[in-house]
């Protein structure tokens, strides 16, 4: 079942739209990428699961984004992965991935994704719209979040950019 992907700015309302999607779904399951690193990433991390419906199930897991979806019961084919660019950076720091595996892996992903009979809202940031960075590192990171996400939106049936918690749908 192809799936639908949503972008937009940090903190533009692109989890909340993707909960709204499917708040009325009995069943979902929600595949968390972000790790609480610090304590305001554990805030945040807090702060999502409590928007979350209580009955939803949540996967958290940082890297393997194809055996976490495998792990969804058929019964519960409802996902919503959040967010690619968290993934990104966890294949860059905790796996230490080039760029060219990192390509390499998110178009098999995003094939899986696009063959998988679950059905996915998939959540990223949108890093391409502001600021210049100053670091080479944090270029090279926006660079690599830009196609990963260029890769999920193209195989994708339908996209949304979110500004301010309003989705447009683009595709």
């Amino acid at each position: 079942m192809p799936y639908t992907f949503i972008t937009g700015g940090a903190s533009s309302g692109k989890s909340d739209f993707a909960l709204e999607l499917f708040r009325d779904r009995s069943s979902v399951t929600f595949i968390a990428t972000g790790v609480a690193s610090d304590p305001e990433m554990d805030q945040k991390i807090r702060l999502h699961k409590m928007q979350r419906p209580s009955h939803w199930d949540t996967i958290e897991e940082p890297v393997d984004l194809i055996r976490a979806v495998r792990s969804v019961k058929k019964e519960r084919g409802a996902v919503i992965l959040d967010c690619l660019t968290f993934w990104v950076s966890n294949l860059i720091h905790d796996r230490n991935l080039a760029p060219d595996k990192i390509i390499e892996l998110a178009a098999k992903t995003a094939g899986f994704l696009k063959t998988s009979e679950k059905n996915t809202l998939i959540v990223t940031n949108e890093l391409g719209m502001g600021i210049i960075p100053g670091s080479r590192e944090v270029r090279e990171y926006r660079n690599i979040a830009g196609k990963v996400n260029g890769i999920f939106a193209g195989m994708s049936e339908t996209a949304y950019f979110v500004v301010s918690g309003i989705g447009m749908k683009i595709k």
